[in-house]
């Protein structure tokens, strides 16, 4: 089972403090991390953050020796230290290396050669066919240091999505098997009959507006399998996106069947 968020460009619409901003995106990121989500979809719903969005998420997913190659000096990642680190599988630490080790790595090319920074004191050789920029790669040589392109074993990060599209056209565009939305006025979860198979997108409003709201707003309709309300019995007034996110995930973890 593969587990899509889906979240509005709208998420930061009543955060102003740039470090809260960045904070609330690395919450963001940090559920998705616990649970698994590979990924991560920003729809359109009436905001301007979507792009500055996108590349915190991205950024907090990218192993921390690979950051200066992939993300040059910008204003959105002033304040990216205030992101709690994700500490997935592929965020490995420096340390010397072992044949049949993944890691993930940034190719590029040295002449005729093609090398990789694997986040070690020296660049492996690759060996096969790859291409220049981010990959996974697998150690089958230590003297010499070699590795050979590979695929994950297991969880290793998210990839995130940024449509442009208002939210019945994302989740088209998406191609689920399952699509759950989020709202107070949902299905208790507790009473819900929620089949958990094949690509499942969970999505969520923003501050101000709801799932339905968002839809309602451009004049959009869609057929959900089933709308929830994963905090049932809340006690604050509003949930905020992030909360949510990370409510919601936490529940559906205890009831998928992989």
């Amino acid at each position: 089972m593969t587990w899509h968020v889906f979240i509005p460009d709208s998420l930061l619409e009543e955060t102003h403090d740039p470090k809260l901003r960045a904070y609330k995106v690395g919450q963001i990121a940090r559920a998705a991390a616990i649970f698994g989500v590979e990924h991560i979809w920003i729809y359109r719903a009436g905001g301007r953050d979507g792009r500055f969005i996108k590349t915190l998420l991205e950024y907090a997913e990218t192993p921390q020796y690979l950051r200066k190659r992939l993300f040059p000096l910008m204003p959105e990642l002033r304040y990216a230290g205030v992101m709690p680190p994700l500490q997935i599988p592929s965020h490995k630490p420096k340390e010397s290396p072992r044949i049949g080790e993944i890691r993930e790595g940034f190719a590029y090319r040295k002449g005729k050669k093609l090398f990789a920074d694997i986040g070690l004191d020296r660049p492996a050789l690759v060996k096969g066919v790859a291409q220049e920029g981010r990959g996974t790669f697998k150690v089958i040589s230590v003297k010499p240091l070699r590795v050979v392109p590979t695929k994950p074993e297991g969880y290793w990060g998210y990839k995130v999505h940024l449509t442009r599209m208002t939210l019945a056209k994302t989740l088209k565009k998406a191609n689920l098997d399952v699509v759950i939305a989020t709202s107070r006025k949902g299905v208790d979860v507790r009473r819900a009959d929620v089949t958990l198979e094949g690509d499942v997108g969970i999505v969520f409003g923003s501050p101000r507006r709801g799932v339905m709201e968002i839809l309602r707003e451009f004049n959009e309709d869609y057929e959900f399998d089933v709308i929830l309300n994963t905090i049932p019995g809340q006690k604050t007034k509003t949930v905020r996106t992030e909360e949510a996110v990370l409510a919601t995930l936490a529940v559906l973890n205890l009831m998928r069947g992989d």
